[in-house]
């Protein structure tokens, strides 16, 4: 009876840890980066903006509102929110708040997202880029961006359902012992 007792919380443990393995860290590698145009040609969005906000999540990555001055591709607001992760170990983007970057952004599950491993750069640094990109235009939706919430719907049914079959094996054993 022990022995099943044993089995049974590590079956139990290992289904309640599964939701937490996308937390995995990794080390950054990445190939260089294609020219501006190529680059401009492969992503969602490429915009300047100046830092609002930056706002570290629990889930190791970074939110960073920006205010938008001029876009190539992908953005028309003037305010836009892009996530990184939230270290360069993990190939995120060291954001500053009140500095300007160029960004080259994917767009991944409704957010825009950038990485190290993109052109993505301080202004001051990205005048080669800026200058064969051209003229962007300034942005003219006054829309504000809406928040999304990093929260994976697949993850909390996960957790739930470890969480009730936790309390089911509980009140099993309360339930064997009374007898």
């Amino acid at each position: 009876m022990k022995f099943f007792k044993v089995v049974a919380l590590s079956f139990l443990l290992t289904i309640l840890s599964l939701p937490f393995s996308s937390l995995t860290g990794y080390a950054c590698s990445c190939l260089p980066p294609g020219t501006p145009q190529e680059e401009l040609a492969k992503v969602d969005a490429v915009f300047t903006g100046k830092v609002l906000e930056v706002d570290e999540k629990f889930n190791s990555t970074t939110e960073v509102k920006l205010s938008v001055t001029k876009t190539w591709k992908g953005v028309d607001t003037k305010k836009v929110v892009i996530y990184t992760a939230m270290d360069s170990a993990a190939c995120g983007v060291n954001f500053h708040k009140d500095k300007e970057y160029l960004v080259y952004a994917h767009l991944e599950d409704e957010e825009y997202t950038t990485y190290l491993c993109s052109r993505t750069a301080e202004l001051p640094y990205a005048q080669t880029d800026l200058k064969e990109l051209g003229e962007g235009k300034e942005p003219t939706n006054d829309k504000e961006p809406e928040p999304f919430a990093n929260f994976s719907i697949q993850n909390a049914v996960i957790g739930t359902i470890g969480l009730a079959l936790v309390l089911g094996a509980c009140f099993f054993y309360r339930w064997k012992s009374t007898k």
